[in-house]
């Protein structure tokens, strides 16, 4: 299994990935990307610069198109705005890169509520932001958690940190039982884990 093409993914997204010079999947890719796309609940571990992101967005890609709704369908929660930041353009990126028809919303701090309201009227179909921020909007009811089937922790371990850990807890008590967890770090320890089976 040494190029994207042998992994259970659409020929648009590996074809898109070849025209970057990315044909050969790392060794987490490979372990990972078919084990989220089964439906299995995820959590690993990665070094910084392994592909990280591509193992949870090429499955989330595969999701949003999976039924066709126009709601959101994909959580991503990251514990700083830079890294959702960074997700946000390798989704938009993917995206593009693809022609498949999937958007995203950056939803974070600081950023205008009411800016982010009109990114949600257009109902993306994959949320990207911080824990604090997307809690809020769900608060508000501007997110409809009833449509989320999959929910993606990354840097799982920073959001578990005393001062966070509080908010992702709030955060995923609003989630539907039946959704898919996917957490993922470059540093997870024992302790970590047990956080996250609570």
């Amino acid at each position: 299994m040494n190029s994207f093409s042998s992994l259970p993914i659409l020929p648009e997204i590996y074809e898109a990935l070849a025209a970057k010079s990315i044909t050969e999947p790392t060794e987490v890719q490979k372990m990972v990307i078919p084990s989220i796309l089964s439906g299995e609940n995820v959590v690993f571990q990665s070094e910084t610069g392994t592909g990280k992101t591509l193992c949870f967005l090429i499955p989330a890609f595969m999701r949003s198109l999976g039924d066709g709704k126009k709601a959101p369908q994909i959580l991503i929660a990251a514990p700083t705005n830079e890294l959702a930041s960074q997700i946000k353009t390798e989704a938009v990126n993917l995206a593009s890169a693809s022609g498949l028809p999937v958007s995203s919303a950056l939803l974070i701090g600081g950023a205008p509520l009411k800016r982010q309201f009109d990114l949600l009227k257009q109902k993306p179909s994959i949320l990207i932001g911080g824990p604090a921020r997307l809690l809020e909007l769900i608060r508000l009811k501007k997110i409809p958690t009833q449509s989320l089937s999959m929910i993606i922790l990354d840097e799982a371990d920073r959001m578990l940190a005393p001062e966070m850990r509080d908010i992702l807890r709030d955060l995923l008590n609003e989630m539907p039982s039946v959704a898919q967890y996917i957490a993922c770090s470059a540093t997870m320890t024992k302790y970590h884990l047990t956080l996250l089976k609570k």
